[in-house]
């Protein structure tokens, strides 16, 4: 399959070679947001979340299905996997067979028609979808927020946020508790808070790099920051999205999908590493 493009994206290099380092990237783009989306849709523990999460990426290694999406684009990237992973949760719903079943008896014989020719989401679905990937993605931000004050010896920083969004002390409270002015937790709250809308943009530009072509980067970066500003609108904006995210049990949750996430790497690495079949 040839490309137009001197670079590949990161979707056109895994339809077209097994390579363990795209796999990798891809699972720690996506496996939050399909962790979430699983556990939110289908009302389901997050160890059964993450167990659907699992079995989503090997239906589409296995039934080639990126290699299919890029050959007829009819849907997002995104669509693909709520609709991969919706069909999972309603058959681990309808049957409640266990997890290894679930990968054993439908793994490999995903109907990859209904993806790819009926890639119909109801909106409602997209839309919690999208508000995990963009949950995961603050998440991720923060992660690297926090490390990046911490190395400069400027935890302060990084706590006064926290001690605002997570917490909810007024502002007095946190600078008593820091000892430091209320006028200088307001200067470390407003730095902190331009850094990470800095840090957000840069993670959706590099996100888009990875799955758009160099043609199309500056448009899709657009699009996208335009629908992360307005998905942001409606939670309220970024700092009552994060108020949401530390105050419910995903942020407990977190460390544990980020363990999943590994076995989940090494479970995929075995199967790309799968030599063919002799004839």
């Amino acid at each position: 399959m040839a490309f137009p493009n001197t670079r590949l994206t990161l979707i056109q290099r895994l339809a077209t070679q097994s390579d363990n380092a795209d796999w990798n990237e891809f699972l720690r783009d996506y496996w939050g947001p399909v962790c979430r989306f699983a556990q939110w849709q289908g009302g389901l523990s997050h160890e059964d979340a993450e167990d659907i999460a699992s079995a989503t990426f090997e239906v589409i290694f296995k039934n080639n299905l990126l290699q299919k999406w890029v050959t007829d684009r009819n849907a997002k990237l995104r669509t693909l996997l709520c609709v991969v992973s919706r069909n999972l949760i309603s058959n681990h719903l309808r049957v409640r067979e266990g997890r290894k079943r679930l990968r054993r008896d439908h793994a490999d014989r995903f109907d990859e028609r209904f993806v790819l020719k009926d890639i119909d989401v109801p909106a409602d679905q997209q839309d919690q979808f999208y508000a995990g990937w963009a949950a995961d993605l603050i998440q991720q931000v923060l992660d690297q927020l926090m490390q990046e004050y911490h190395a400069k010896g400027r935890g302060d920083y990084f706590r006064v946020l926290h001690g605002k969004l997570c917490d909810r002390m007024p502002m007095r409270e946190i600078a008593e508790s820091l000892g430091m002015s209320a006028s200088t937790a307001e200067n470390y709250y407003k730095h902190v808070r331009q850094r990470l809308s800095v840090l957000l943009e840069s993670a959706i530009r590099q996100h888009v790099r990875r799955y758009a072509a160099p043609s199309e980067v500056d448009e899709e970066f657009a699009t996208e920051w335009a629908d992360l500003a307005k998905h942001l609108r409606g939670q309220g904006g970024l700092e009552s999205t994060i108020e949401k995210m530390w105050s419910g049990e995903d942020v407990d949750q977190y460390d544990s999908r980020q363990k999943s996430l590994n076995r989940a790497v090494a479970q995929l690495d075995s199967l790309v590493h799968v030599p063919p079949a002799r004839p």
